[in-house]
């Protein structure tokens, strides 16, 4: 068998053979809206079972000395690994609406597993969605063949991240008017490791409210390790068989970088003017559209 028959079959039983080793009861979870205030911010990531990089972004203060409320907007990583305790878990948080950015072809190798009633709505918003499926199969013929000349992750992300802050703009806008008719009931939004699509969608919510640009990439940045985590047995298998170098640049793309958000805020003043322009024109939110975003998210 040759190494490139070899290689994907053996990252899906090793996927399996993880799988298998998980019956080791796991602690309930824990919602930090329904701790004490001060032991909230230790809890901003969710302990699911098969959910990764869940988190409540609720905690953060705005420029006025308010904060974003917790157990009101969720951030998230896909759901197609969620374990029977997860699904009863999620019932706990009381949602309203789960939003998915995935692309077709991500939701049908990987579709979502969801209460069989979930008592949520789900809003489906693809966005990178043939893009995506373009970008897949040019990182996975490179891995294959192992030439990646040319080949320049930090590149992609950056042309992606930018295209969320201009080409994307009418499905970021659906986003945003979900989150406007949800009226503080609690929502979730999710692609598939909850980090480039989830991230910049999260960030421009937290700038409207008045989150200081600072505290925004914090959040950000803060999903560079749950999604290398997410994936890092696919990443030692990666190494083993197909190199260090397939290795690093598959490793860039999981990450996240700094540049990356940057580039779609530059982005956002470049085309549309400045980020109170974004909002108006680009998002379609009047002034008494932000001013219910904040009377329903922040306290």
């Amino acid at each position: 068998m040759t190494r490139k028959r070899f290689f994907w079959p053996a990252v899906a039983l090793f996927g399996l053979a993880i799988a298998l080793i998980q019956f080791v009861p796991s602690p309930p979870l824990v919602v930090p809206a329904l701790l004490p205030s001060a032991e909230r911010e230790a809890h901003r990531l969710l302990n699911f079972e098969g959910i990764p990089n869940f988190r409540d972004l609720g905690g953060y203060r705005t420029r006025d000395g308010r904060q974003v409320r917790w157990g009101s907007l969720y951030r998230s990583g896909t759901m197609a690994e969620a374990s029977d305790a997860d699904l009863r878990a999620l019932g706990q948080l009381h949602l309203s609406t789960l939003i998915d950015f995935r692309s077709l072809a991500e939701k049908t190798r990987e579709p979502n597993r969801l209460p069989q009633a979930p008592g949520f709505d789900v809003v489906e918003i693809p966005i990178l969605d043939q893009g995506n499926s373009a970008i897949a199969e040019k990182i996975m013929e490179r891995i294959d063949t192992g030439d990646f000349e040319g080949f320049d992750p930090d590149r992609i992300m950056l042309n992606a991240n930018q295209q969320f802050a201009v080409q994307f703009t009418p499905q970021f806008r659906r986003f945003m008017h979900s989150v406007l008719e949800a009226n503080g009931e609690p929502v979730v939004w999710h692609c598939t490791a909850g980090k480039d699509r989830t991230g910049f969608a999260s960030a421009v919510l937290l700038r409207l409210l008045g989150v200081p640009e600072d505290i925004v990439m914090q959040d950000y940045l803060a999903s560079g390790e749950q999604a290398l985590d997410a994936r890092r047995s696919q990443l030692l298998l990666l190494r083993l068989f197909k190199g260090e170098e397939a290795a690093g640049k598959l490793g860039i793309l999981l990450g996240v970088e700094r540049g990356w958000l940057q580039a779609a805020f530059d982005a956002i003043d470049s085309h549309w003017g400045g980020f109170d322009r974004y909002v108006s024109e680009g998002l379609q939110l009047d002034a008494s559209d932000v001013a219910q975003l904040k009377r329903a998210l922040l306290e």
